[in-house]
C-alpha cells in the first residue's frame, strides 16, 4: 500500500453533508454504459488496479487522486501505456473527486488507516466503494459502514487479490463439489512467496493471509456466519522463506514453534485459523490447509489426502493431477488483454459484476465487514488474554 501521511490526505478536506443525494446508478445507466471511476490513492498496490481498470471495457477512469507527485505520474504512465487520454488529477483533497457527478465508483488504495472515513464520505456522495482488506479500526466503524451500504443502496466490495489464486480458486470448486467431504477446518496463512523481505526491511504488517477464499470455502455467509474468535497460542509447524547458505536463493525451511493464532468459530462449528505472527526479523507461513470429513488439501507442498473406503492404507498423493482436474479458468472476457492468473483483474472483474446484480442480492459490505472485523477483534481478545469474543450481527 502507498504511504501517504494522514496528515497529507486529510489537508483541506471538508466534511460531507449527511444529506444522501443519490446520483444515477451504473446499475440503471442504460445498455451499453460503463462504470465511469474514480482512484483514491496512487502507490504500488492501487497502480496495479489501475492498470487493470483501464484494461476492462466497462470500467471508464475519469479520475485520479493522491498527494504524492511521484504516484501521480506514476498512474499518468499507466494512462499513456494504456492509450488513454489524461484524466482529472486531484492533488490536495478526495473530497473534490467525491463531489463529482459523472463519477460512478471509486477504488480506495490510501493508506488503511483512512479507509473508513474515505468508504463512509463516498458511499454518502451516491458512490459505490471497492477498498483494500482493512475496512476500519473499531467494530463500531465496520457496523457504520454496514449500515450506510444499507441505507444509500451503494456497494462496498473488498478488493482481496489474494484470494483469487488460482490454487486456491481450485481448492473452492473442489470443496463446492463435495471432493473433500463435510468442511471441518481452513487454515489460512500468508503464501511463502509472500514473507520475504529485501534489503532488511521490515516485514509487511498489512493482512496477507487469503480470509474471503476461507471464507468462501467454508460457506461462510448469513445462514451460517461467525459466531466467535479468539486469539490462542500453541505449537505448530510453519515456514520460513531464507536465503539458502551454500548458494543464496531464497528457500523454505520448516520449524517447529509456539505462535499465535487467530481462530474463528462458524455457527456450524467449523474452524478458521489464521496466521498471526509477522516476526520483524523473519515473517512465517503456517501455509493454507482444507479439512474435511472425507480428506484434505496443503498449498506448501501441494499435497492431497483423499478417504479411499476400500484402501487399507492412507497417503497423501501430490496434489497437482487433482487441481488439473478441477481447475477452471477464470471467464475475463471484458478485458482487452486478459492476464491469466492475475488476482487483481479477477477481482477487479468482480467488484463491476457486484455493482450490477439485483438488488435482492445479499451485500458484498457484510462479508467485506466479517473479514475485516477479524483484525480489532484479535486485537482485543490478546488484551484480554485470549478471551473468547463474539461477532456482532451485522444483518
Amino acid at each position: 500500500m502507498h504511504n501517504t501521511s494522514r496528515r497529507h490526505f486529510l489537508k483541506n478536506a471538508a466534511i460531507l453533508s449527511p444529506v444522501l443525494t443519490f446520483l444515477p446508478s451504473y446499475m440503471t445507466a442504460g445498455t451499453g454504459s460503463r462504470l465511469r471511476t474514480g482512484f483514491i490513492g496512487l502507490g504500488p498496490w492501487g497502480q496495479a488496479y489501475l492498470a487493470q481498470a483501464l484494461q476492462h471495457r466497462d470500467i471508464d477512469v475519469r479520475a485520479i487522486c493522491d498527494t504524492d507527485p511521484a504516484a501521480i505520474r506514476s498512474g499518468l504512465r499507466l494512462f499513456n501505456d494504456a492509450g488513454y487520454s489524461r484524466p482529472d488529477v486531484f492533488e490536495e483533497s478526495y473530497t473534490a473527486l467525491l463531489s463529482r457527478k459523472d463519477i460512478d465508483a471509486v477504488i480506495i488504495a490510501a493508506p488503511w488507516q483512512l479507509h473508513y472515513e474515505i468508504a463512509k464520505a463516498a458511499m454518502l456522495a451516491g458512490k459505490h466503494v471497492a477498498c483494500g482488506a482493512i475496512m476500519g479500526s473499531t467494530i463500531q466503524e465496520h457496523q457504520d459502514i454496514v449500515r450506510i451500504s444499507r441505507q444509500t443502496g451503494r456497494q462496498y466490495f473488498m478488493l482481496d487479490e489474494h484470494s483469487y489464486r488460482t490454487d486456491l480458486l481450485t481448492a473452492t470448486h473442489m470443496a463446492a463439489t463435495g471432493v473433500f467431504g463435510t468442511l471441518e477446518s481452513v487454515h489460512a496463512g500468508a503464501r511463502h512467496d509472500n514473507l520475504s523481505t529485501a534489503g532488511g526491511q521490515v516485514a509487511n504488517s498489512y493482512p496477507v493471509y487469503p480470509a474471503l477464499a476461507a471464507a468462501r470455502i467454508l460457506g461462510v455467509n448469513s445462514t451460517n456466519p461467525y459466531v466467535s474468535l479468539e486469539v490462542v497460542k500453541e505449537k505448530q509447524n510453519y515456514v520460513i522463506n531464507s536465503p539458502f547458505a551454500k548458494n543464496g536463493r531464497n528457500t523454505l525451511f520448516f520449524k517447529t514453534g509456539e505462535i499465535s493464532t487467530i481462530r474463528l468459530t462458524t455457527k456450524k462449528g467449523q474452524t478458521l485459523s489464521l496466521q498471526m505472527e509477522s516476526s520483524l526479523e523473519q515473517p512465517i507461513s503456517t501455509g493454507f490447509r482444507i479439512n474435511g470429513t472425507n480428506g484434505a488439501w496443503v498449498d506448501l507442498f501441494n499435497s492431497i489426502y483423499l478417504k479411499d473406503q476400500h484402501s487399507a492404507s492412507q497417503t497423501w498423493a501430490a496434489g497437482k493431477p487433482y487441481l488439473q482436474q478441477y481447475t477452471q479458468q477464470a471467464d475475463l472476457p471484458r478485458y482487452r488483454k486478459p492476464a491469466a492468473n492475475n488476482g487483481y483483474a479477477i477481482a477487479l472483474q468482480e467488484f463491476v459484476s457486484v455493482v450490477a446484480q439485483p438488488a435482492n442480492q445479499e451485500l458484498p459490505v457484510y462479508a467485506a465487514a466479517a473479514n475485516s472485523m477479524i483484525g480489532p477483534m484479535a486485537q482485543l481478545s490478546s488484551q484480554k488474554n485470549g478471551a473468547v469474543i463474539h461477532f456482532p450481527d451485522l444483518t
